[in-house]
């Protein structure tokens, strides 16, 4: 440990002291994931047992020694095998749900101690690993208890996720500690690390095969012949170079436009269009740090295997199955819908599955509840700073309105009149949201209640006065109006 110790400690110095040595620790052990990577790919396809405990093994190595966090092992340990204690014992539908509370709770309480501790944000403690564990436990526990259910009851997503029996302690903890997603994820459901090991993702069948000649087929395909396992070093390699790119940005010019310096008496003293556009600058600039990461966990996991997700219409490989990321969907995202879909998408996938879905009474559509309380969720998850709940409890009102807008307004630039100005409905869509999350995204990294309200009042709640202006829009009866509108547009296109 003293050894590591030193070497980042020199690391640091060599960045003269612009890099916090946990960023540095965190980068270096998302570099070496890539050899590992393709030395689990190597390892004996018919020992399973030596995979789950290589990964374990990493793990130790990383947690005891790389990254200092020998108390983040001792958590992730104690959490999962009283998780599996529980399903072990609790067969019903409160097996899940005593998971769920005391995972998040635990992880509640960790969030506390380092809220009330005071620990700086460029130190990564337990809390990193343990956010990570909660998705895999709690998807987990819901996987276990839809595998003990009848099948006519699951919808499609439940049938292709449950688990029909506990799994072996060995396996559970391979899944929990795999070597590319324990510490930053990217976070997966255990069916998809089963099939993983055990090749059962490579499978094709003969009439895929008849399609795309993946193998030549003699007559005499036999069983160890129908798995087909791409070569992902090309698309690990573009992970590792865009995210090695965003470094060099995050280092020349990242660290320029700081969202503390909102709180300084320069920003004060600046106009309110020049406060607005800072604060678009510095919320876009504070992406890299995550795009980074992201990416880099991405390009290991693929270059492991465990990112092929199947091959598309014309027999192209698919890599996306553990994308955190889509900066592209991001950055031109024309509505707050696609824009959160391509943000964090594990972590929206597990909100998604099991939060959102879970809470809406079967038979029942998702409304305002099953969002107010999803976005309630991931505010916890992330922590208790109140500026997170600013931001997650105003983003579901944007959410709403975005379904309002979707639902009443969209309809009248698909008429045959106004066409035409979809192109401008698109574009103002994508100014909106984009200055919509940026300005919510304040309260996000500043964290305290007086330091976000603060900065909100220097760019005039300019954020909040858009969200209300528009539902005092929807509340005075423009739903009346814009179906007028349609009607005069000559109707909705087919």
């Amino acid at each position: 440990m003293t050894l590591f110790n030193q070497f980042f400690s020199k690391l640091v110095a060599l960045f003269g002291g612009q890099v916090s040595q946990d960023h540095l620790r965190l980068t270096f052990t998302l570099f070496i994931a890539y050899p590992m990577a393709t030395i689990y790919k190597n390892l004996p396809a018919n020992n399973q047992n030596f995979k789950h405990l290589f990964s374990i093994s990493f793990a130790i190595f990383v947690l005891f020694g790389l990254m200092d966090l020998s108390k983040a092992f001792w958590i992730m340990i104690f959490n999962s095998t009283l998780t599996y204690g529980i399903l072990y014992f609790v067969k019903g539908p409160w097996g899940p749900k005593l998971v769920f509370l005391f995972v998040l709770g635990h992880l509640s309480i960790n969030h506390l101690f380092r809220q009330w501790n005071k620990v700086s944000l460029e130190r990564y403690d337990p809390t990193g690993p343990h956010m990570v564990l909660v998705m895999k436990l709690t998807s987990f526990a819901f996987n276990v208890y839809d595998g003990r259910r009848p099948i006519k009851e699951l919808t499609p997503h439940q049938k292709s996720k449950s688990i029909p029996s506990l799994p072996p302690l060995l396996e559970f903890l391979g899944y929990i500690f795999f070597f590319g997603g324990f510490l930053i994820g990217p976070s997966f459901d255990f069916m998809e690390y089963r099939r993983f090991v055990n090749m059962e993702m490579y499978r094709i069948d003969k009439t895929d095969n008849e399609k795309h000649k993946f193998i030549k087929d003699d007559g005499k395909l036999s069983k160890r012949s129908l798995y087909v396992i791409p070569d992902g070093f090309i698309p690990a390699m573009r992970k590792l170079v865009v995210g090695l790119f965003l470094i060099v940005c995050l280092v020349t010019f990242g660290g320029k436009y700081p969202f503390e310096w909102t709180l300084s008496e320069e920003f004060k003293n600046l106009s309110f269009v020049n406060r607005l556009w800072y604060v678009q600058v510095a919320a876009f600039c504070a992406r890299f740090r995550y795009y980074v990461i992201w990416l880099l966990a991405e390009g290991s996991c693929i270059l492991s295997g465990i990112g092929f997700n199947g091959y598309d219409g014309i027999g192209n490989v698919k890599w996306n199955r553990v994308t955190n990321i889509d900066i592209i969907g991001y950055e031109t995202a024309d509505n707050i819908k696609q824009l959160l879909e391509s943000w964090n998408m594990n972590t929206n996938k597990w909100l998604k599955n099991y939060v959102y879905l879970r809470v809406t009474p079967p038979g029942q559509k998702p409304g305002f509840i099953s969002t107010i309380t999803t976005f309630g969720i991931s505010a916890i998850w992330h922590g208790f700073y109140p500026g997170y709940y600013l931001t997650f409890i105003t983003g579901a009102f944007v959410q709403n309105l975005h379904r309002k807008i979707h639902r009443i307004v969209r309809p009248i630039f698909l008429t045959n009149r106004f066409a035409q100005y979809k192109p401008l409905y698109n574009f103002l869509g994508w100014f909106t949201t984009q200055i919509i999350i940026n300005y919510l995204v304040v309260s996000f990294m500043l964290l305290t209640l007086e330091n976000s309200l603060y900065v909100w009042k220097l760019i005039y709640c300019c954020g909040h006065v858009i969200i209300l202006l528009a539902n005092v829009f929807f509340w005075l009866g423009a739903g009346k109006i814009c179906k007028r509108i349609i009607a005069f547009g000559g109707g909705v296109l087919n």
